[in-house]
């Protein structure tokens, strides 16, 4: 099944059988989600943990959440020096929460910079996953996934050092019935402003490349809102019964 030409990669599909990914992901920072929801930190020295420099790298406002969706490690910016993605989430009154992805740069020295704070996030109904591959963030949110049914959608960062910030460049919505082997997939990319959608049900498969119609194009990490965030329009759509639909603008 396609993607946008590659440019999109999306983490591997979450479901009620693949929920441990999430927990896996974490692993190897576990440490610094205690520290976070602990506060037990303190002034940087030789001795400091990098976990607790990682933790004096990020914003006073985020370094007590109340819950830590999911964090991953991976070299963002090219240096070879693992970086660090974290989703926080903390309650700001009755029944509101705020959510942010903050991503650390490491230094050769075992510290820790900020890099980029989002927006408010995505508030999904399940979870999130976090993924670094081939130096892009892929943030995956989660709508509904069980034995028989999996809906969410992938956001791709990548890093450019011209603004030396991570941007939006692309994304991938997924929603599949496992029950009767039937899939539907949109793919968007940003960089060149072409979409995919394709359609799957048993041995059958069809897909319509279009252009991104209302899209707001590639936008950087850093401020970027995703509460209320749509997927973009397509100049082609393809219905259940597998036929194209074309919205305004003749697909390439």
């Amino acid at each position: 099944m396609s993607t946008i030409f590659g440019a999109v990669q999306p983490v591997a599909h979450a479901s009620a059988r693949g929920m441990g990914a999430l927990y896996r992901t974490a692993l190897p920072w576990l440490a610094v989600v205690a520290i976070l929801c602990t506060g037990n930190v303190r002034a940087a020295d030789e001795s400091t943990s990098a976990e607790q420099k990682a933790l004096l790298a990020i914003p006073p406002e985020f370094r007590h959440p109340d819950f830590v969706w999911t964090t991953a490690e991976g070299d963002l910016n090219g240096d070879g020096i693992p970086d660090l993605a974290l989703l926080l989430t903390k309650h700001k009154g009755e029944d509101q929460r705020e959510e942010r992805l903050l991503v650390l740069t490491g230094r050769a020295d075992g510290s820790y910079q900020v890099l980029s704070t989002s927006g408010e996030f995505c508030h999904p109904s399940k979870f999130y996953n976090l993924e670094i591959k081939n130096h892009s963030l892929f943030v995956q949110a989660v709508y509904y996934a069980d034995a028989a049914r999996f809906s969410g959608f992938t956001l791709q960062f990548r890093y450019n050092a011209k603004i030396k910030d991570l941007e939006h460049i692309g994304e991938q919505q997924d929603d599949e019935d496992y029950s009767s082997n039937a899939s539907h997939r949109v793919s968007l990319n940003y960089l060149t402003n072409t979409t995919i959608d394709s359609r799957r049900a048993g041995k059958k498969y069809k897909e319509a490349r279009g252009r991104i119609v209302g899209g707001p194009g590639v936008l950087p990490l850093n401020g970027f809102v995703c509460e209320g965030y749509g997927m973009t329009g397509s100049s082609v759509y393809l219905d259940e019964s597998f036929k194209v639909h074309k919205m305004g603008v003749t697909p390439p």
